[in-house]
């Protein structure tokens, strides 16, 4: 089972702003002078839906000294690696892990613990933990604000052809890598009837494809390595907990807590609530968040 983190208390559930590297992020000793004694912490990621909370993480963390965080590192490279776990498709990813191997020693010889919000990393917890030790925070977001913000950003708004549903859809020239790879479609007779429904339909399998799957993931490691976080609920007890978790050691005041939670990082300019939903929309997003729902606490 995985610890969730709610209403400020632990309590049990059933078993990605913009990327900063290390040529952009000066990489420095938490008393800054100079060479630190290297850590050996495991890292951490967030990770998620998207849209969920993740740039929140990282805004949240990077004020400890000691932590090195980071949010959207390799964004066409991470999309990928979603969309081949996705369709399992036997694909060589050392080079995907190979560069986090070496961005993380960076970081660990530096005297930092290295922490990485990335929801396309979602669907690779079980590799991560098994080559890092990794520790996760599983970000969850109720379903509808999902579904409205990924509305808004354009996912789904286009057709999505397949000449074979039942294989991998194939890369359009003109479209972007992350687009492609990180917005993932079922395949085989699932497409066939996930392509009937409504962009908000479609959306809200998403939201339910990618939590379930994740939730898969995690009962896979040991419990103690992941925590699960509702968005709604990460105040300041909630944040404190995640940070200790993550192996930070100077957490920030309510305060500046309170300063960035009401920034609202990662805000896009338009907004969209489920009251403009159409009746055929409001029954397509039950039915298919209705696993999630129930597995996450969003009844």
């Amino acid at each position: 089972m995985q610890k969730v983190l709610t209403k400020g208390l632990m309590k049990l559930i059933g078993k990605n702003g913009g990327g900063r590297g290390p040529a952009e992020r000066r990489l420095k000793s938490p008393n800054g002078n100079g060479a630190a004694a290297p850590v050996t912490a495991p890292p951490a990621f967030a990770v998620g839906t998207g849209r969920c909370g993740t740039h929140f993480l990282r805004d949240l963390m990077e004020k400890d000294p000691g932590i090195a965080a980071y949010h959207h590192r390799s964004i066409d490279s991470d999309a990928f690696a979603r969309y081949c776990a996705w369709n399992r498709l036997p694909v060589d990813m050392s080079p995907f892990y190979d560069a986090r191997r070496a961005w993380i020693d960076e970081v660990r010889s530096s005297g930092l613990l290295y922490f990485e919000s990335e929801p396309y990393l979602s669907l690779s917890i079980v590799p991560l933990y098994e080559r890092f030790g990794a520790r996760f925070v599983f970000v969850v977001r109720r379903p509808e604000d999902v579904v409205n913000s990924l509305f808004v950003k354009g996912w789904y708004a286009e057709e999505f052809y397949k000449a074979d549903a039942d294989l991998a859809p194939g890369y359009a020239p003109g479209l972007r890598g992350n687009h492609v790879f990180g917005r993932i479609v079922p395949n085989g007779e699932e497409f066939r009837r996930w392509s009937r429904l409504t962009r908000v339909g479609k959306l809200a399998w998403m939201w339910n494809a990618l939590n379930v799957r994740t939730l898969e993931q995690l009962r896979e490691i040991p419990e103690e390595q992941s925590v699960t976080v509702k968005l709604e609920e990460l105040g300041y007890d909630c944040y404190r907990r995640l940070h200790a978790f993550v192996g930070g050691r100077q957490s920030m005041s309510e305060q500046e807590f309170d300063r960035i939670r009401n920034s609202k990082p990662g805000k896009g300019r338009n907004h969209r609530t489920a009251d403009v939903w159409s009746e055929r929309e409001r029954r397509e997003f039950e039915a298919e968040t209705e696993e999630g729902r129930r597995l996450l606490g969003y009844e």
